[in-house]
């Protein structure tokens, strides 16, 4: 699991912001495996849960899957 601090914008540090942090990982230009640690990294960091289909939505995005 990848620290998001420091990489997700504080304002997304909160359970409420899934669909913005899902936004803002998918928008980086990073492997896919270092955004699903990250994306994984917040959800334990919030404490939400979030389903194989939201990780793989994220992971993707990766800049080595396009």
């Amino acid at each position: 699991m990848a620290s998001p601090t420091g990489i997700i914008p504080e304002q997304f540090m909160r359970p409420g912001a899934l669909g913005d942090v899902m936004k803002f990982l998918q928008a980086m230009p990073i492997p896919g495996e270092d955004k699903e640690k990250l994306f994984f990294g917040w959800a334990r960091w919030v404490g939400v849960r979030i389903n194989a289909g939201q990780r793989a939505a994220v992971r993707n995005s990766g800049s080595d899957r396009q």
